[in-house]
């Protein structure tokens, strides 16, 4: 009888900076949608509806950065808890939502940023390992959502993704 072989569970290597930079981020409007539940499941969700909206209706002009907000409301319970939203911070005011997005400001803040290299895949270890980061130097955090910054074009290829990641810090 021959055993079969079986690869191992092999995870590609976490490439996050090691510390943060610490920025200050300005008031801008957001452009967005918004699901509730588990990140990994409406996350893809969450980007599909957006840009099926968004598309003929926000100029590209008009978009200043693709970003998600996303935070854990210990207010709420089961999945209404995790609220996710997808869209595109706006290089100036609009005075209404395309039909079928919201729009919000961000308020201006202090944020722990740090860059992921790699896939998309990977953001659900990265926040784990930045906030192991910013709890071992004693950062205090703000009630206030995260925020993940794509910084790439979707047709760069998956290891060279950059995303910044903002978490909110007092």
């Amino acid at each position: 009888m021959s055993a079969k072989a079986t690869a191992p569970d092999v995870q590609p290597k976490l490439n996050l900076s090691s510390e943060p930079d610490i920025v200050s981020l300005s008031p801008a409007t957001l452009a967005y949608v918004e699901k509730l539940g588990p990140f990994q499941k409406t996350a893809p969700l969450a980007w599909k509806q957006f840009w099926s909206i968004a598309a003929g209706r926000i100029a590209a002009g008009d978009i200043a950065a693709a970003v998600a907000l996303s935070r854990i409301d210990d207010t709420r319970a089961g999945d209404a808890a995790y609220i996710y939203q997808a869209g595109v911070l706006l290089t100036r005011k609009a005075a209404v939502a395309p039909d079928g997005l919201q729009l919000r400001e961000l308020q201006p803040g202090k944020y722990a940023r740090f860059l992921l290299t790699g896939p998309y895949a990977q953001l659900s270890a990265a926040y784990p390992a930045a906030f192991s980061i910013l709890q071992t130097a004693n950062f205090r955090l703000r009630e206030d959502f995260c925020i993940e910054k794509y910084l790439n074009s979707p047709d760069t290829p998956e290891h060279e993704l950059q995303t910044d990641i903002l978490i909110p810090i007092t």
